[in-house]
């Protein structure tokens, strides 16, 4: 077995830090939530884009992550519980604005220069309110859908520099060539939220409002995991110091406790860079 290295404080610090913000959360979900957008956005994109505007758009990709330090021009948007940014490149609002005003999609081409208009900002405003009552409806369970305009408020001004989550749906020609990008931000409640709602914290309002609900439906347990034990030479353990990192690997399945007793062996898997239990099974 190979010896194990005491990183030094500076080789540490060049490895990428740990989302506190992320610990105990259930981002591992959020692929589950970006199935229904995507569908969501499909149905937007030929109910408002092409049937609306005579457009030729397909749906491209459909991808999620952190929002890019950079700040685009976005449209902020504040509902109930949070607030939503929607950034929608230049090139492709243009050429959305072309087929709206009768043309064939060709106005892309001012974008190279030319100043922003008033039409284009309230274009962008007009799609980034619809856009927020798609995401505020995708994120409810149930999916239902809202009335025009209702819960969404458009923001005058920026509400922070970037969304907390951002997901980028790329839309192309019917030949597959893209034309643009339009990114869909959440802020921290935002997120809170969805999250709540795809691991099912929130109960359904029927039943809040009824009878207590079972013993055995109230019951929580916290539940403790045990990920790895190292052991380490009486030297190396002196040798530590502030900065300094320990080289470890996981195992692919770890115990899964209640109190002091070990009750389920449990798979450990990454999903995008956050560990995850699964696979619960009962150990007697």
């Amino acid at each position: 077995m190979p010896k194990s290295r005491i990183l030094a404080p500076a080789d540490g610090a060049r490895l990428p830090p740990v989302a506190t913000a992320t610990l105990g959360r259930p981002f591992h979900l959020l692929p589950v939530y970006l199935r229904t957008l995507q569908q969501a956005l499909a149905d937007f994109v030929q109910r408002e884009l092409n049937a609306r505007y005579h457009a030729r758009f397909v749906l491209g990709e459909l991808v999620a992550g952190d929002a890019p330090q950079e700040a685009p021009r976005r449209t902020w948007h504040r509902w109930g519980g949070g607030a939503f940014a929607v950034h929608i490149e230049r090139r492709l609002l243009l050429q959305i604005l072309d087929y709206r005003y009768g043309g064939n999609g060709s106005g892309a081409g001012a974008a190279d220069g030319s100043r922003e208009t008033e039409t284009e900002h309230r274009l962008a405003r007009l799609l980034g309110n619809r856009l927020s009552q798609l995401l505020l409806a995708s994120m409810q369970r149930g999916g239902h859908a809202l009335a025009a305009g209702d819960g969404i408020d458009n923001l005058s001004f920026a509400l922070r520099d970037k969304p907390s989550w951002e997901a980028v749906l790329t839309l192309a020609d019917a030949s597959g060539a893209p034309q643009g990008r339009i990114a869909l931000g959440l802020d921290d409640d935002s997120v809170g939220y969805l999250l709540q709602q795809l691991a099912g914290d929130r109960l359904p309002e029927t039943v809040a409002s009824s009878e207590p609900l079972p013993f055995t439906e109230q019951l929580r347990l916290r539940l403790r995991a045990q990920l790895l034990e190292k052991r380490l030479p009486l030297g190396e353990v002196l040798d530590l110091q502030v900065g300094s990192v320990l080289p470890i690997r996981l195992p692919p399945q770890t115990d899964v406790y209640v109190g002091r007793k070990r009750l389920f062996a449990a798979s450990v898997v990454d999903r995008g860079g956050k560990l995850c239990l699964t696979s619960f099974q009962d150990v007697e």
